[in-house]
Formats: structure tokens, C-alpha cells, sequence
């Protein structure tokens, strides 16, 4: 694993740049709003909503201990917090104001004044209080939108993977960049194009590799690598991944993003298998390439309680 560990770092960088970056941003978290304001790396302090603490975590502070090596955070709602303050004692804390409701109940508990806004300030056992509160209505008469507190905190739990976690992911995408139907015609006039090969050729044969039928699969079994979830449309031809899209970096009538930029592209990290709290979600066997359209079908329908199975009539032979 070793050698294929430092072929990797070297081919890695030497990728045009919107597919070194696609990989490379395979490390952040999926960023959001409020305390989850701006991107950090999967590996970072972890944030784990108060219900899951509960229900998939038992409070076991020492579990997590052990699980989130960079440390974690437990996010309560004022009245998760103050109703149960005598359980919580010694654990962690994010306390987060959504509405100016809560500030009236709770407001004299705190000294927001003098609330720390740097996240680096704050002691394992000092409880973290933040309003983030968002009022898109500006003649509402409980105020404007409202932040207080430290930012960049942390990412969610499902996103957390360790640092060894996450290379294995990046190594595992530039396989199925690899494996896409026209990376030859794209790469084979570049200087270490006989590497890559080589790099695809000694990745088969890794637990990485034979220990995951699902990259096996989308990578391999249908001839090049394939959307997960488009592959289940009868028209095969839609699910296979351009690496030029990725080169390319673009979506064709993406408003506002005509030009190249490196976030936006026809092909979009999947995950197979749905994140779920408590869980360690992102890994080589949950991650793969698939085309814009397909996370698009797959969210839409898992909004309305469906998968893709539910589109496809299944007629017997």
C-alpha cells in the first residue's frame, strides 16, 4: 500500500487542476449555513446534534473520545441545554440560538457581550453560545438576521472521516477518473500518462480495490465508471462519467457560472449509501463520481420517501 500510497501523492498533482481540485475537495466537509459557515476538513472537530448524542451515542464520552481523535462538540437547542444540564456536565458544548424566542427565555443566562468569537479561545469544558439567527423577513418585528459567536467551528458528524479515511477516498476517486471512458484520449499526451496506468493496474489489486465490490462495480463492470445512480436507467449510454466534464469544470446554461470555475462541474461526488448520524459515512466504499443529474434524482427522491427503483418498471422476461 505504501508504494501505491506515494505513486498516488505524485499523480495526484500533476492532474489538470480541476480534477487534482475535485479530489482534493473530497477532504472538506459539505459546508452549510450558520455555525457551519465556512468549509473545513472532514477530520476536523466534529459537531453532533443533541439527538444523536442521545440516541446513537448513549453519552458515551468516552466512545467519542476514541471515534473523533480532533474532538467534537455536542449541539444543543437553549432548552435541550438548560433542561439538562446536570447530563451534560463535562461534555462539550454548542449552544445555538435559532430564534429571537429563545434569546427572550434564555437572554439573561449569558453575557453576550462578552462572548468569545474565536473558536480557539474556548477550553474543552467552556460552553460555546452562538445566536444564528435568520430572518429573511426585514420588516419583522423581532429584528434582522443575527450572528453572534465563534464560526468556522466544525462539520457535521456524517461528514467525519479520519485523515487515513480520507486519503483512501482520494485514492479511490483517482481510480475512477482513471476508469472513465475517454481518460486515455485525454491524458495519454501528458508526461506521466503510462503512471496512471500503472497506478490503475497495482490499485486492483488492494484490499482497497478487492475489498469493495461496489467500486468494482461502477468502475469496472459496466466497462468504464458510471453514475451510481443513473447506471439503473435501461439507456446505460447516460451513466457513463466524461473525464472532460471534469477537466472542463463547467455546466453547459449553468446560470452565473458560464465561465470555468473550479465547484461546479457535470460530475459530483455521490455517496451510496445515505448519511446518517452517528455513522462514519465517508469512506472508499460510500464515495464515488456521479454526474450532477443523478445526485439531483437521487435528493428529489429521497425528499419524497422514493429511489430510483420506484421510476423503473420492472417487467418479467
Amino acid at each position: 500500500m505504501e508504494n501505491i500510497k506515494k505513486l498516488y501523492k505524485l499523480l495526484v498533482s500533476k492532474l489538470p487542476k480541476s480534477a487534482n481540485t475535485k479530489i482534493i475537495k473530497s477532504s472538506l466537509d459539505r459546508g452549510g449555513s450558520g455555525v457551519f459557515t465556512k468549509r473545513r476538513k472532514r477530520s476536523d472537530k466534529v459537531i453532533i446534534p443533541y439527538d444523536s448524542f442521545i440516541n446513537n451515542w448513549f453519552y458515551d464520552y468516552e466512545e467519542l473520545e476514541k471515534t473523533y481523535l480532533s474532538g467534537f462538540r455536542v449541539l444543543c437547542t437553549p432548552y435541550e441545554y438548560f433542561s439538562n444540564i446536570d447530563k451534560l456536565r463535562n461534555i462539550p458544548i454548542l449552544v445555538r440560538y435559532k430564534s429571537y424566542d429563545e434569546l427572550d427565555m434564555y437572554q439573561s443566562l449569558i453575557d453576550w457581550d462578552n462572548v468569545k468569537t474565536n473558536r480557539l479561545e474556548y477550553s474543552k469544558e467552556e460552553v460555546m453560545f452562538v445566536i444564528d439567527i435568520k430572518n429573511l423577513d426585514k420588516f419583522g418585528k423581532k429584528g434582522k438576521s443575527k450572528y453572534v459567536g465563534p464560526t468556522s467551528i466544525g462539520q457535521h458528524e456524517m461528514d467525519y472521516a479520519s485523515d487515513e479515511e480520507i486519503l483512501n477516498v482520494q485514492m479511490s476517486l483517482l481510480f475512477q477518473m482513471i476508469k472513465c471512458y475517454d481518460f486515455n484520449d485525454i491524458m495519454s499526451k501528458y508526461p506521466n500518462y503510462e503512471k496512471y496506468i500503472d497506478y490503475a493496474e497495482k490499485f486492483m489489486k488492494s484490499t482497497l480495490y478487492l475489498n469493495n465490490p461496489k467500486l468494482q462495480e461502477y468502475s469496472i463492470n459496466y466497462g468504464c465508471t458510471v453514475c451510481p445512480v443513473m447506471v439503473n436507467f435501461p439507456n446505460k449510454e447516460l451513466s457513463k462519467i466524461s473525464f472532460l466534464d471534469v477537466v472542463n469544470g463547467t455546466i453547459k446554461g449553468d446560470v452565473g457560472r458560464e465561465d470555468f470555475n473550479r465547484t461546479t462541474t457535470k460530475v459530483n461526488l455521490h455517496h451510496v449509501n445515505r448519511l446518517m448520524s452517528g455513522q462514519f459515512n465517508h469512506n472508499h466504499k460510500n464515495v464515488f463520481l456521479g454526474t450532477a443529474m443523478g445526485n439531483t434524482v437521487d435528493s428529489a427522491l429521497f425528499t419524497n420517501g422514493l429511489s430510483v427503483c420506484d421510476l423503473i418498471e420492472i417487467k418479467n422476461l
